[in-house]
């Protein structure tokens, strides 16, 4: 190895000819080398950036002068060891590490593969920040939080449903397992039609937060154009990244709430088996999990291909004590079946192009049986899902630091619901697809004093599609194209610098997005980001911005009915009848938001592995699409609902009404134009606004003791969320009332590792709420949970069985049972609790084998 020797003995004996970039004996308080800690660096000289790596680490590095003259190191924002900081740094200079004993020297990437560095540890995960930004290696000014697949691995969770769910900014109600019918009493839409599993931040709904993989944009599942995030494996995510803030000047529509972004493992050698059986200890909900995970890399390329099976049943209201007054057979939980299938493959075409492949193909099967009254029909459901996502992409390397990507996906959802009501057979479907191309490139447009300006652009097609059909032969479609084009800059304001005191760094991000829609037409979207870094390890950041979300397909297409009523039962006190209009409204426009935040990191070098995150959000929601008349007996005579009502409407409006409409008459007598006094428009239509407003706070630390480590977190949102029905209608306080989100949430607990054992200890706490589907209102105690996970691992070379781990995951601990709520049981008598906050599984307890190869 005549190159690796020569300069390994020039670095020992030449010192004058090299920077020795770390001291020998690093400050007293670096942390040990094997340890992760947190970096916030901006951009700035490379041996400038290895030496503050390597004070902060106490990891020595030696490293030639002449091969780190002249190059620049990228932003490194997240906690890192001191190898994987090293690695992230020298990204794109040419050159890599090689360990010779403890000593990390730097060299040329042209070293032969023996002189690598050493590999990664797989269990310290870079906390790379990516999703709130398409400029590459620029941290982003939104408030981000990532769930590692280590994180996964300590919550005991096998699901990607029940890993959202935990999450205090996330809301449990619209499209999720265990959410009951009558649940969607308010706006938000809480409905379980699929047994999906939906990310709902902030509870705007689940169709409000955009939902990707791998960057990818997934077609919505059911009726509701939410995605199911069920369907991805659990043991493929390498992380989730949340942004709890509107991207729409960055992603387009529906990122009102924030985005997640499901980002799968890649570069994984070798293949990993699990099984997983759980049951409650009071009966019902018996889980068992297998997973299959495989993958190769090499010199050109990588692939990694998994399966996921999962088979769960039902949990019924006779198994719980209570729900001892609901009928037998109603589900608290539905009995599913799953099947997910993943492939992600990257292959180096050239030496300046990259492919890339996505792939993912699920098929589901849920059912239920219940009774809406205690003595009434029973109803039996089936439901089978389908989906998939193929999205193939092509990166290119350009001149200077310029890259560029062709991207596309397509994407498709199929389910079809049977029931059976009194022995009478019914179904509805639902299927969705989506299809989009993306051109985009970034890199640094200019070097301009005070740093880098770099720039994003980029523009695309989006297309997608609907089909609603029932057995009664009502049948309806809808489709929509969009064409977009964005840019993004990051402009440095101030120079990054560690040594000018009050004023390490500040940098703009400016954002914009502009799209048409074949259905609704043009909107525009712009974005502000700042981030200020008074001094090492403090960062402070702000950002203002517009959000749309495109009305759901269901709300423009639906069939349109016209329904003839008593004129008494809509409240009126003339004799006569009354109409109402009901259904899809293609005249829709999109709802729209502001939204800013400000916020504090706080990451203190003395401190290692403490982070301490605080974000105050506030969002501006309007012109939300709803039904308008939420009681049809007060129709008439409520005020409120005046500007929905025509009084004794003309023969030539009840016909344009009328017009292509399904009638439907509800009275004993034919229709007569002339008899009409009342014309009551209840579609679809842009009228509700809110106002949301709260804080997120975040805390992680991790503390090397002489028993181990031990890494204490903790996780809280506090919100509110007020709403304003009708124009002329009073503002309502949704948060901390029934099925809507709570006003409190907090998650916090500690992860203790010593050598191959891992102990995981979480409380979860829900804060009351006001039952307000009872006269007078009642009040909903707090729920107050526990979550223990127990791991060992036998890593060790003298193990008989190495790479096999042993998981035992105890749900809800204590066996607290959901706080009493009377007004939750209006459509299932005997079900008394808010099934969108509270989970009627109970202590939950599983044992998890897993054995790596």
């Amino acid at each position: 190895m005549p190159f690796f020797a020569q300069h390994t003995r020039t670095a020992l004996l030449a010192g004058a000819a090299f920077t020795a970039v770390a001291a020998v004996v690093a400050p007293a308080w670096a942390a040990p080398a094997d340890v992760a800690i947190y970096y916030d660096l901006k951009p700035q000289s490379l041996e400038a950036a290895l030496h503050i790596v390597a004070e902060r680490s106490g990891r020595a590095i030696l490293a030639p002068t002449a091969l780190l003259a002249g190059k620049q190191a990228p932003a490194l924002h997240g906690r890192f060891t001191a190898l994987d900081a090293y690695k992230a740094l020298l990204v794109g200079s040419g050159l890599q590490i090689t360990l010779v004993g403890d000593t990390v020297i730097v060299h040329a990437s042209e070293a032969p593969a023996a002189a690598a560095a050493a590999p990664v540890d797989e269990g310290a995960v870079a906390e790379i920040v990516v999703t709130g930004s398409h400029i590459r290696g620029e941290a982003s000014a939104a408030p981000t939080d990532i769930i590692t697949s280590k994180e996964i691995d300590e919550s005991g969770y096998s699901q990607v449903g029940d890993v959202i769910r935990s999450l205090p900014e996330n809301f449990g109600g619209g499209q999720n397992p265990g959410v009951q019918i009558g649940a969607g009493v308010t706006n938000i839409g809480n409905q379980n039609t699929t047994n999906a599993s939906s990310v709902n931040l902030r509870g705007l709904g689940s169709d409000a937060t955009l939902v990707l993989l791998d960057g990818h944009r997934l077609a919505a599942d059911g009726g509701y154009q939410a995605p199911d995030v069920s369907v991805i494996p659990l043991d493929a995510i390498d992380r989730i990244e949340i942004v709890t803030d509107g991207a729409s000047a960055l992603y387009g529509a529906d990122a009102v709430a924030g985005v997640a972004n499901f980002i799968l493992k890649q570069n994984y050698q070798g293949m990993e088996l699990s099984e997983r059986l759980g049951n409650t200890t009071e009966g019902g909900g018996f889980e068992q999990t297998y997973n299959v995970l495989g993958g190769q890399t090499w010199s050109g390329g990588h692939i990694l291909a998994g399966v996921q099976y999962t088979h769960q049943d039902e949990i019924a209201a006779s198994q719980r004590s209570f729900t001892s007054t609901a009928a037998p057979i109603d589900p608290l939980l539905q009995a599913e079946t799953q099947t997910s299938e993943f492939l992600n493959v990257g292959l180096d075409l050239t030496p300046w192009a990259t492919f890339h492949l996505d792939a993912l193909y699920a098929k589901r099967l849920s059912g239920e049986s219940f009774e809406t009254t205690t003595k009434g029909p029973i109803e039996n459901t089936a439901t089978p899902v389908q989906s998939f996502l193929a999205a193939p992409s092509v990166s290119f390397v350009l001149p200077g630091d310029w890259s560029a990507s062709l991207d596309g996906s397509i994407s498709g959802t199929m389910d079809r619901t049977g029931f059976l009501l009194s022995g009478a057979p019914y179904f509805e479907s639902y299927k969705n697809n989506a299809k989009s191309a993306e051109l985009s490139a970034n890199g640094t447009v200019v070097q301009l004093p005070m740093g880098p300006l770099k720039l994003a652009i980029g523009g695309g097609y989006l297309g997608e599609g609907f089909t609603y059909a029932d057995s009664t032969g009502n049948l309806f479609q809808a489709s929509r194209t969009v064409a977009s084009m964005y840019g993004e800059a990051a402009v440095p304001l101030i120079a990054p610098s560690e040594t000018r005191s009050g004023l390490h760094a500040l940098d703009l991000t400016l954002a914009g997005r502009a799209e048409h829609y074949s259905d609704f037409g043009s909107t525009a979207n712009p974005k502000v980001g700042l981030r200020y870094v008074p001094a090492t390890g403090v960062t402070l950041r702000a950002t203002w911005g517009t959000s749309f979300k495109a009305p759901q397909f269901l709300q423009e297409a639906e069939s349109r009915f016209v329904f003839q009523y008593p004129a008494a039962e809509v409240g009126s006190s003339a004799p006569g009848t009354a109409l109402l209009t009901y259904g899809g409204n293609p005249d829709l426009k999109p709802e729209r938001s502001n939204a800013w935040t400000a916020g504090v990191d706080w990451a203190p070098p003395t401190i290692r592995g403490l982070k301490v995150s605080l974000t105050y959000f506030h969002i501006d929601y309007r012109d939300r699409i709803v039904q308008p008349i939420g009681n049809v007996g007060d129709a008439v005579s409520d005020p409120i609902y005046a500007p929905f009502v025509t009084l004794n409407p003309t023969q030539a409006t009840q016909a344009a009404a009328l017009a292509g409409t399904t009638f439907l008459n509800l009275t004993a007598t034919p229709y007569n134009p002339s008899s009409v006094v009342a014309l009551i428009d209840d579609q679809y239509l842009n009228a509700t606004s809110q106002k949301i407003q709260g804080v997120d706070l975040s805390i992680r630390e991790s503390m090397t003791l002489s028993l181990g480590q031990i890494e204490p977190f903790a996780n809280a949102t506090w919100l509110n969320l007020v709403q304003q029905t009708l124009p002329n209608s009073a503002p309502e306080t949704l948060t901390g009332t029934l099925f809507n989100p709570p006003t409190f949430r907090a998650r916090g607990g500690a992860t203790w590792s010593c050598g191959s054992f891992t102990a995981t200890g979480v409380i979860n706490y829900i804060s009351g709420e006001t039952d307000n589907g009872v006269t007078p209102s009642a009040w909903v105690d707090s729920w107050t949970t526990a979550d223990l996970n127990l791991a060992y691992r036998f890593d060790r070379p003298s193990a008989r069985l190495p790479g096999l781990e042993v998981a035992l995951a105890v749900s809800n601990l204590f066996d607290q049972a959901p706080p009493y709520a009377k007004g939750a049981s209006d459509r299932l008598p005997g079900i008394n609790y808010d099934s969108t906050n509270y989970s009627a599984v109970g202590r939950f307890v599983a044992l998890t084998l897993r054995q790596r190869f």
